[in-house]
């Protein structure tokens, strides 16, 4: 049988695993921008983009939060007393995260894990401080995101009071 007149086409409707995998992303983001105190832009100063994703309160929360920024990360995070698995963030603190800034109390067993995939770690006794760090430590084209990645057990009531704080402490620094 000739193998003359046989035509080939290549099927446009099908999509590439890249563009399923953007389209996806995508979806992730619009879900988690549509939700209060999740990938909230507070503010940019001098081109740090400053967001607010306190309602992640655990580590998947603050995974698919990295899985959505496009740019470097400095990560402002909160302890706990509870054992978590930091493997879950491994990789996307390889390769999205510059620098860790923990704030109010021992972290050490988050150091131990992830203090070899940045830059720098930091453990500040407040958020304030955290913040102002995070700031120093940053560079034009990055995003400094607060995700706590644990329950609100510090100062504050809830993941809206933690939210409220930190744009208000951002709000000061911009004005500085």
């Amino acid at each position: 049988m000739a193998e003359e007149g046989k035509s080939y086409t290549i099927h446009k409707s099908k999509k590439s695993q890249s563009d399923r995998f953007m389209e996806a992303r995508e979806s992730l983001r619009r879900a988690l921008e549509s939700t209060s105190h999740r990938l909230e832009k507070v503010a940019a100063i001098d081109d740090v983009e400053f967001v607010s994703d306190t309602r992640s309160t655990d580590l998947l929360s603050t995974r698919d939060t990295f899985k959505c920024v496009l740019r470097p990360i400095v990560w402002i995070a909160g302890t706990t007393s509870h054992e978590r698995d930091y493997s879950l963030l491994e990789k996307y603190v390889k390769y999205k995260v510059k620098n860790i800034i923990l704030y109010g109390g021992n972290g050490e067993d988050m150091r131990q894990k992830l203090d070899g995939y940045v830059d720098s770690f930091h453990i500040e006794d407040g958020l304030e401080a955290a913040v102002a760090l995070a700031f120093e430590k940053s560079s034009p084209g990055d995003a400094v995101i607060y995700s706590p990645s644990c329950a609100a057990v510090d100062d504050f009531l809830d993941f809206s009071d933690r939210g409220s704080a930190f744009k208000r402490i951002v709000k000061q620094l911009e004005q500085a």
